[in-house]
């Protein structure tokens, strides 16, 4: 071992012990490799409530509207922010059966093929939807 090599390992040890990195960014890291194939349907953000101009509402501000499309699929999704993590309500239109992941959590849609996830961790996350025919992957959207 080289004193580079000494030097490099000591600056690396003393990085985790004074500024370590988070645990959920290390998590997001490992999802993007884990979530994505190149067998995997593209579904494009189609819709997103922040792009849109202010609008008059009813009640609080905490809720997005986001939405993705396929060829024959649309996902809908409506998150709702917490202080520290986010609710996601979402809906396979058509409505059919799917087995749905986010950052390394499954859920099933129901007859109607809605989901949701409750205490989703702030930041980036990709949806996969594993349908019988084929699987759906959205763009990365963060919260």
């Amino acid at each position: 071992m080289t004193d580079d090599d000494r030097l490099e390992a000591d600056l690396r040890r003393a990085a985790d012990i004074m500024d370590p990195v988070p645990a959920h960014l290390i998590q997001s890291a490992v999802d993007a490799f884990s979530l994505s194939t190149l067998d995997d349907e593209l579904a494009e953000l189609a819709f997103d409530s922040l792009a849109e101009p202010a609008a008059p509402v009813r009640s609080g501000g905490g809720t997005r509207l986001v939405g993705f499309t396929t060829g024959a699929v649309r996902i809908e999704l409506e998150l709702t922010m917490g202080d520290d993590s986010c609710r996601i309500l979402g809906r396979l239109t058509p409505p059919q059966p799917a087995d749905i992941e986010v950052q390394q959590r499954h859920t099933r849609t129901d007859a109607l093929g809605r989901f949701s996830y409750d205490g989703l961790a702030l930041g980036p996350f990709i949806l996969r939807c594993r349908l019988p025919h084929m699987v759906i992957v959205t763009e990365w959207i963060t919260i």
